[in-house]
């Protein structure tokens, strides 16, 4: 018997010192059945086709000379030219940027032994413009001149032009949404209701292509009538996928 008392004490302590209180279910708000967690959830699609209205190439000059100064002048110069001549091309919608500057030992390594010439330089400009046929004409630049290297070819749709294509698509996906929805309450028996929730997919985005690859070439060799001209360059539409998710209430 005082072993009962003992435990009923030690219950009745643990139950009026607890931060868990139940609710009498007369006093509980019901939530009403539109807007609350029941109802019908939806996705919406819409995928289109966005035209690539941009293009970008890099090209790049380096110098070895025997010291770190003569090397980075001389690759300045050489690479000054280029740009000039890239930015008498006169192309629509023009912007160059510095893409890469280094000076470093120039090295080898010959049955286990490092031997070091010199030191080389190198300086790199991004060139972008909206002409992406005529990227072809800055990497002729690149071989009249002798750039030593070619790379990062690149065609890919401005970002006001993804945002429109983004926003006409979300009214897509939104109407596909709203179709799902009426054909699922069809097929419930049930009467759809309001629109109670709608948020947009962060993963949904453009299929941006990789950078086509360019060999890295030297012409300081070649005669300038072996130069080779610049490729034509061509961009086919990117597909732009974007989903929603909707929610609706039930009647």
């Amino acid at each position: 018997m005082k072993k009962m008392n003992l435990l009923f004490i030690i219950f009745s302590t643990i139950f009026l010192h607890s931060p868990f209180v139940a609710l009498d279910s007369s006093h509980a708000e019901t939530p009403s059945r539109e807007g609350s967690s029941s109802g019908i959830i939806v996705s919406g699609e819409c995928l289109t086709k966005v035209v690539q209205d941009r293009g970008s190439v890099v090209l790049g000059s380096s110098v070895v000379a025997k010291t770190t100064k003569e090397a980075s002048d001389r690759a300045i110069k050489a690479h000054e030219a280029v740009k000039a001549a890239v930015k008498d091309l006169n192309l629509k919608d023009f912007i160059s940027e510095t893409a890469e500057y280094v000076v470093d030992q120039e090295c080898s390594y010959d049955q286990g032994k490092r031997h070091c010439e010199g030191y080389r330089a190198k300086l790199a400009t991004r060139f972008e413009t909206s002409e992406i046929a005529r990227i072809g004409e800055i990497i002729g630049v690149s071989s009249k001149l002798g750039s030593e290297e070619v790379s990062e070819l690149r065609t890919f749709a401005a970002p006001p032009t993804l945002k429109a294509a983004r926003e006409s698509c979300l009214e897509i996906a939104m109407k596909n949404a709203a179709s799902k929805a009426r054909i699922l309450a069809q097929g419930a028996g049930v009467t759809l209701g309001k629109l109670v929730l709608v948020s947009e997919a962060q993963d949904g985005s453009e299929v941006r292509p990789m950078p086509m690859p360019m060999a890295k070439r030297s012409f300081e060799a070649a005669a300038m009538s072996d130069m080779p001209a610049g490729p034509s360059i061509d961009a086919k539409p990117i597909d732009l996928r974007v989903e929603i998710t909707a929610q609706y209430g039930i009647q």
